[in-house]
């Protein structure tokens, strides 16, 4: 069964019924996924100038994981135990040996962890590690001022992602920015009218995005959220904002990060370190590892590995709630070669919101990932995925 399920993972065999036997055997894999649904990090949402109804209430603080959130993450858990057990690397009841859990420092992706851990192995009291520190360097390595990370370069290549300047991304939008006027204040043009702009205030530090790109991202991601955990239709963008229209909206979400995270000069600094964790876990022998960070961790990688997705209902390229990219650490049975592959893997949007348990005929939403210049089937060889982790760019 372990033979033949990495076999069908990586597109050897045609199907279950296929005579040639299996060749790749997994080793090891590594799981880098999003926390789960949470409330807005701050209240007000978004500034009453541009949104001035009264948002909903949440039941638990700014930023932390819901209970609703906690609950789907579980089933995540639970289903990923019997895919890795059918990958042959854990057993698929008891506590496993070799499993590390490592989380950012936030509330809500230690409680991610936690909820994952709890369900993944139930009773074996997994432990989430995570730093001790206000901020963590493998999630965050550019929250202090890095002296060899350069600001104007770094808005030098966000200006060149949103085509010249911050108000050309906006124009070539123009519609999707129109329809987020309307929901966040009908009849204004507030939104609309915000100064867009890329200022590099700290020469050492990440430059700031602001204006319509900024907060249209924002408030699609908090609709997504409000509907995520449940809320009633009414209060799902004060009740503007219908199920069909909440994937439209969310492009602005992915949109944001082209300028913001997906550019080499700023993907390569801020994603390294966790390419650098993926790649040791992989073959540090450890048969699973879980890594809980943030949206803004798998857009910086995927900007880093030029990476790009499409799966689950979701716009192009958004990283959603519990959303994880699968690498998958395999060796040919014939020749010992070692090959790296990578997945995205992710709840759907009803699977979140209606709490879908989820079992191989009803499982997440799944798209196997090119990575550059290396085989879709086979993916890399591990000599070339550790030269991508390793590139300077």
């Amino acid at each position: 069964m372990r033979l033949l399920h990495a076999a069908l993972a990586l597109g050897l065999l045609a199907g279950p019924a296929a005579a040639a036997p299996a060749r790749m055997v997994v080793d090891s894999e590594v799981l880098l996924i999003r926390h789960g649904v949470r409330p807005p990090t701050h209240e007000p949402a978004l500034d009453p100038a541009i949104a001035p109804d009264a948002w909903p209430g949440w039941p638990v603080p700014p930023g932390d994981l819901t209970p609703h959130g906690a609950q789907a993450i579980a089933r995540l858990g639970t289903y990923d135990r019997q895919k890795f057990a059918a990958d042959g690397i854990i057993p698929a009841t008891g506590c496993p040996a070799g499993v590390m859990i490592y989380a950012d420092v936030d509330e809500r992706t230690v409680a991610t962890g936690e909820a994952y851990a709890a369900a993944f192995a139930p009773g074996c009291h997994l432990a989430t590690a995570h730093a001790g520190g206000a901020t963590d360097p493998l999630f965050s390595p550019l929250a202090a001022p890095d002296p060899a990370f350069d600001a104007n370069t770094a808005k030098a290549a966000m200006l060149r992602a949103a085509g010249g300047s911050p108000d050309a991304i906006i124009g070539t939008h123009q519609a999707l920015f129109m329809q987020m006027q309307a929901v966040l204040d009908p009849g204004s043009s507030a939104f609309l009218t915000l100064t867009a702009k890329i200022s590099a205030r700290r020469p050492n530090q990440v430059p700031k995005l602001s204006g319509p790109l900024a907060e249209g991202a924002s408030a699609a991601e908090d609709f997504l959220l409000e509907y995520l955990d449940g809320k009633p239709l009414a209060q799902v963008g004060w009740g503007r904002v219908p199920p069909s229209e909440i994937p439209v909206l969310l492009a602005l979400h992915p949109l944001a990060y082209t300028v913001t995270a997906r550019p080499p000069y700023i993907a390569d600094r801020a994603a390294g370190p966790l390419a650098a964790r993926i790649l040791a876990a992989l073959t540090g022998g450890d048969k699973f590892t879980l890594l809980v960070g943030h949206d803004t961790n798998q857009a910086e990688l995927a900007g880093l590995l030029n990476l790009h997705w499409s799966v689950g209902g979701y716009p192009a390229d958004d990283p959603p709630p519990g959303g994880g990219m699968l690498f998958v650490l395999c060796h040919d049975r014939a020749t010992g070669a070692k090959y790296v592959t990578v997945t995205y893997q992710v709840q759907t949007i009803g699977q979140i919101r209606n709490l879908t348990p989820l079992n191989p005929l009803n499982p997440p939403a799944l798209q196997t990932l090119a990575l550059p210049g290396c085989s879709k089937t086979t993916g890399c060889t591990l000599a070339a995925f550790s030269a991508l982790v390793t590139a300077q760019r």
